[in-house]
């Protein structure tokens, strides 16, 4: 488990997260978290935009529902989660549309909302088909600083990332 995955998961399993909403999965994805947090005993859900995927990830272990849709409508969902994580996700999206939406988020989870992105300018085009795999934003950890996240970056490890979080009480 690289350092940003042991981050995630230490916070979770510090805040005694019970159900996880995952913002965007992939064939390839988050496995080690996905198995981490489903034998700690997490419900893991996650909802992804672009149907090949969640037809990709449908027999994963530890996926307890996918919702098949845009995390600009996480409130359509009708539930609340201990947890969302969207990890390297925000740069998928205008900083304007993340603006708008990071309320309904942050609604939407009762304990940790945890982003992670790459630091700066990271070209990224469309893969396998995906046009939601572009890179559209160029983030830094000033950006979300200045909107009072908690910040953590692993640009020391080699891994060009930063995490932005909210922990409630």
């Amino acid at each position: 488990m690289n350092k940003q995955t042991s981050f995630v998961f230490n916070t979770l399993i510090s805040n005694n997260v019970k159900s996880v909403l995952n913002v965007g999965m992939r064939f390839n994805s988050d496995i080690t978290l996905l198995n981490a947090c489903g034998n700690a005993g997490m419900e893991f859900e996650v909802i992804e935009i672009f149907e090949p995927n969640c037809n990709s990830i449908v027999n994963f272990p530890f996926i307890k529902k996918i919702y098949c849709g845009d995390i600009k409508n996480v409130k359509k969902i009708g539930k609340n989660f201990d947890a969302i994580i969207w990890l390297h996700g925000p740069e998928h999206v205008p900083w304007a549309d993340f603006l708008k939406m990071r309320k309904d988020i942050e609604d939407c989870a009762n304990k940790v909302v945890i982003y992670q992105a790459p630091e700066g300018e990271y070209t990224q085009g469309e893969m396998y088909g995906n046009i939601y795999e572009s890179h559209v934003a160029s983030l830094n950890e000033k950006m979300f600083a200045d909107l009072g996240y908690q910040t953590n970056n692993f640009l020391s490890d080699g891994e060009n990332t930063f995490s932005a979080y909210v922990i409630r009480p």
